[in-house]
């Protein structure tokens, strides 16, 4: 984890916050709400218009959706794994073998596939290589766009 992030887990206690000042001291805006996932007596909230508050969540849930799976356990990535030999997108792709001499100097498990290694060291190594392309370049981090500015809402809605 991050020192710079407060961590919630997918399944830690939610609050939908309304204009106001609540019991804790949280403050919302007048035409605001928020939403917060609590990590025991702190909090993450993400707040704004309910619209735009709710396009941004559903773009949140769709890039989750839609990402690739997560690797399942600690990989690092082969020392004899060459950028430039040609990769098949198979069922194998997420394999991890045991035993093998690693990028950081290690022998531990690898993967096949250089995108599913979680290993820091490995990574920055991997991706240090002038041979890396754009594409075969391995990012534990993916930005997401910005929301699209929402349209005002109507009364009666």
């Amino acid at each position: 984890m991050s020192d710079r992030l407060e961590w919630a887990e997918a399944d830690s206690p939610a609050e939908l916050l309304y204009p106001g000042t609540d019991i804790d001291g949280a403050t919302v805006e007048p035409g605001e709400m928020a939403v917060a996932v609590w990590t025991g007596s702190n909090g993450i909230a993400l707040y704004g218009p309910q619209k735009q508050l709710a396009d941004r969540l559903e773009q949140l849930a769709r890039a989750v959706r839609c990402a690739p799976p997560a690797g399942e356990r600690e990989a690092c990535i082969d020392r004899a794994l060459d950028p430039q030999s040609p990769r098949t997108e198979d069922a194998d792709s997420d394999a991890h073998l045991a035993a093998r001499e690693t990028k950081c100097g290690f022998t531990s498990t690898v993967v096949m596939d250089p995108r599913q290694a979680t290993c820091s060291e490995c990574i920055e190594i991997w991706n240090s290589d002038p041979a890396v392309t754009d594409e075969s370049r391995v990012r534990l981090t993916r930005p997401l766009p910005m929301p699209e500015p929402s349209e005002p809402r109507d009364a009666e809605e």
